[in-house]
C-alpha cells in the first residue's frame, strides 16, 4: 500500500474525553445543550475510537497511534487497557493547582517532528478540539499533509475551517463508550 494513504494519529486524552463526559451529561440529561456538567462514569473505549477512525475508508495505521494525558493515579488501568489497545501513551504530571501541562505542547512538537521527518506527506489524524492546534495543522498542510481533525461538534470553529476534513464524534459517543454495546452508527 501507498505510505501517502496510511493514517498518522495522535490522540488528546483530555480533550476527547472530557467533551465526551460533557455530551453524555446531555443526553442522560436529556438536554440539547452542552454545559459544564460532565458524566464521570463515561469512559471512552479507544480500541473502538481507533476502529472508527481506521474504518473511515478501512485505511491502515503508518506508526503506532500516540495518546497524551495527564499521569493518573497508581490504581488506575486505563492507561494499561490504552496500551493494549494499540497506543503508544505519553503521560503527564499535573501542576501544583492540578492542571495539565505540558500535553499540547509535546503532541504539537511529536506532529511537527513527524510531519517533517516523514516523506511522501501523508494523512495526518488529530483527535483534539481547541485552536491552540491550529498552527501546526496550518503548517503540515503547507507541507502537502492532508489534516483530519475528529472531534465532538463544539470543537473551536477555527480548527474546523483549518482541519482538511473535519470528522465529527457525536453519533459514536454511545459506541464509544466502554461496555456501551452499541452497534457502530452508519
Amino acid at each position: 500500500m501507498d505510505d501517502s494513504l496510511k493514517l498518522h494519529l495522535f490522540v488528546d486524552n483530555s480533550n476527547v474525553l472530557i467533551e465526551a463526559r460533557r455530551h453524555a451529561s446531555m443526553k442522560r440529561r436529556g438536554k440539547d445543550k452542552l454545559d459544564r456538567e460532565l458524566d464521570d462514569a463515561y469512559e471512552v473505549d479507544w480500541g473502538k475510537f481507533l476502529f472508527v477512525v481506521k474504518s473511515k475508508g478501512n485505511r491502515p495505521l503508518a506508526q503506532v497511534p500516540v495518546l497524551y494525558g495527564s499521569r493518573p493515579p497508581p490504581e488506575d488501568t486505563i492507561w494499561q487497557r490504552i496500551r493494549d489497545e494499540g497506543f503508544d501513551v505519553k503521560l503527564f504530571d499535573r501542576n501544583i493547582r492540578n492542571k495539565e501541562k505540558g500535553v499540547d505542547m509535546e503532541m504539537g512538537m511529536d506532529v511537527v517532528e513527524r510531519v517533517l521527518t516523514v516523506t511522501p506527506a501523508g494523512k495526518l489524524v488529530l483527535a483534539c478540539g481547541d485552536a491552540d492546534f491550529i498552527p501546526v495543522i496550518s503548517r503540515a498542510k503547507k507541507r502537502g499533509w492532508h489534516v483530519e481533525v475528529w472531534f465532538w461538534s463544539n470543537a473551536a470553529e477555527a480548527i474546523k475551517k483549518e482541519a482538511s476534513e473535519f470528522c465529527v464524534l457525536d453519533k459514536y459517543l454511545p459506541y464509544l463508550r466502554i461496555g456501551g454495546g452499541v452497534a457502530l452508527p452508519p
